[in-house]
């Protein structure tokens, strides 16, 4: 029997066969580009989020407060700029609200004074709350230069893209076009540059010899400043990463082999590692393929589980306090939401009496309800097999099919023997698990059937896998 507790980190694991979205639902749409998000509670305009727009191109940048329970939607800053660069919307990327002490990072943009700049808006001095007009760039009490500061410092590239407040007083600013982090000291208002993320060799004839690291998203736990990266062109996958950052000299990888990361959030219950990944691959010309992003879980043995899939250029993730993931779309304009359920993954194989076993479950994923049955149809009549699961995905031969359940360790439930409609049918209790098997809220875990054939080639085979993402 089954199951242990996921929590953090690390790796890859390449998946072979269709997935579709675990449950991700679409919690708010009509954005305008939506690169950013800031999750608030409790704070001086209240609860819920703050999105940040690109825009689409024609100087529509804006940060839009959407307030929980209501939806009620109301644009707090409106006018930002707003410009095109290789097929997407670029200017506002991220917001961050400390008390009333509002900042909002521009990308590269067209402004001869605002492109890749940063705006701090003094909500107690200049006033605004649910009703109140939008404000614009004129109202800031601040604008950051932090375009014309890394030229003075003879950088060539400057994009400001997030920002995250740190330690004694301190922004740290994310400049994926010089690959570097700045530090802004709030109470002497100076720039310093705190680091520069190395960039790595192109094992590639196309591109530049030295791939661009271009950080995207940083978080700061109270103790350690991390940042992603996105990698730049040739934008091959696998090449982004996370880093610890403790000044120039105190960098170090944490997480590695990631696919063209856009951002990443630590899930406040259970603190595992979720990373939002912009596309599966980019082709020279065509460009990065469409539908292909991802929400990526790692457990704490390195694993990768894709908890959504074919997502359209996700561009942040964030999890509210009760560890809910949420992540906006740079194309389609969304918000989405991804819930506790189930979905099928990998890919199940011929076997003696017809396509392959299917695999599916009914009841809720709630364990207290402690209802969820497993369920594996088209299987030959009369034949012994299992019901078994892992906590990550894998795809390695066995039998006449494929094993999709990985993990440090499977476990197994009762064996089974088909009916004469080729069906098996386990009701599962999760309170007669033994302790290293224990399923925990919030947990994921992947099932599988493995089954006696003994018409087939090799005498067995099993199910395409399923998903299952449990909940209270």
């Amino acid at each position: 029997m089954l199951t242990r507790k996921i929590t953090t980190l690390a790796l890859a694991v390449t998946l072979v066969g269709t997935l579709q979205a675990q449950v991700t639902i679409t919690n708010h749409s009509g954005f305008l580009s939506a690169a950013g998000m800031h999750a608030l509670q409790g704070s001086s305009i209240g609860s819920g989020f703050l999105v940040v727009e690109a825009g689409t191109g024609i100087n529509d940048g804006r940060v839009t407060f959407l307030e929980d329970v209501t939806f009620n939607r109301q644009t707090v800053v409106a006018g930002l700029p707003s410009n095109m660069v290789a097929g997407f919307a670029s200017g506002p990327r991220d917001a961050t609200l400390t008390g009333d002490q509002l900042y909002v990072a521009l990308g590269q943009n067209a402004d001869p004074i605002l492109d890749s700049t940063i705006l701090h808006f003094d909500l107690q001095a200049t006033p605004w709350s649910l009703g109140s007009p939008a404000l614009t760039a004129a109202d800031a009490a601040t604008l950051i230069p932090v375009k014309s500061f890394m030229q003075s410092q003879g950088y060539s590239y400057s994009g400001v893209h997030s920002m995250v407040l740190g330690r004694k007083n301190n922004l740290f600013i994310a400049d994926a076009g010089a690959s570097a982090i700045l530090r802004y000291n709030l109470g002497t208002g100076t720039l310093s540059v705190y680091a520069d993320i190395p960039g790595e060799a192109n094992p590639t004839s196309v591109g530049p010899p030295i791939i661009a690291a271009v950080p995207t998203r940083m978080r700061w736990d109270g103790k350690k400043l991390r940042v992603c990266t996105m990698t730049g062109f040739p934008y091959l996958p696998g090449l982004s990463k996370i880093y610890t950052i403790d000044g120039p000299s105190a960098i170090s990888v944490e997480v590695s082999g990631l696919n063209l990361a856009t951002s990443f959030d630590y899930d406040p219950i259970n603190g595992r590692l979720a990373v939002a990944e912009f596309a599966a691959s980019f082709d020279p010309s065509t460009g990065f393929a469409p539908n292909s992003g991802s929400i990526v879980e790692y457990t704490e043995d390195g694993l990768r589980v894709p908890i959504s899939v074919g997502a359209s250029f996700p561009a942040n993730i964030m999890h509210k306090p009760d560890g809910t993931p949420y992540f906006v779309s740079l194309s389609d304009g969304n918000m989405y939401r991804i819930d506790p359920g189930s979905m099928n993954f990998c890919t199940t194989s011929p076997n003696s009496v017809g396509g392959g076993a299917l695999i599916s479950n009914a009841g809720s994923v709630s364990l207290q309800a402690n209802d969820l049955a497993l369920k594996c149809e088209s299987l030959p009549v009369g034949e012994f097999g299992l019901f078994f699961y892992g906590s990550a995905p894998t795809y390695l031969p066995v039998g006449d099919g494929y094993r999709c359940v990985g993990g440090a360790k499977l476990f197994r439930f009762d064996v089974l023997k088909s009916n004469q409609a080729g069906i098996v049918f386990y009701p599962m209790d999760n309170t007669t698990l033994p302790g290293p098997g224990t399923i925990l809220p919030g947990s994921i875990w992947q099932f599988q059937y493995w089954y006696r054939d003994k018409n087939g080639i090799s005498g067995s085979n099993l199910s395409d896998g399923l998903q299952v993402m449990f909940t209270n």
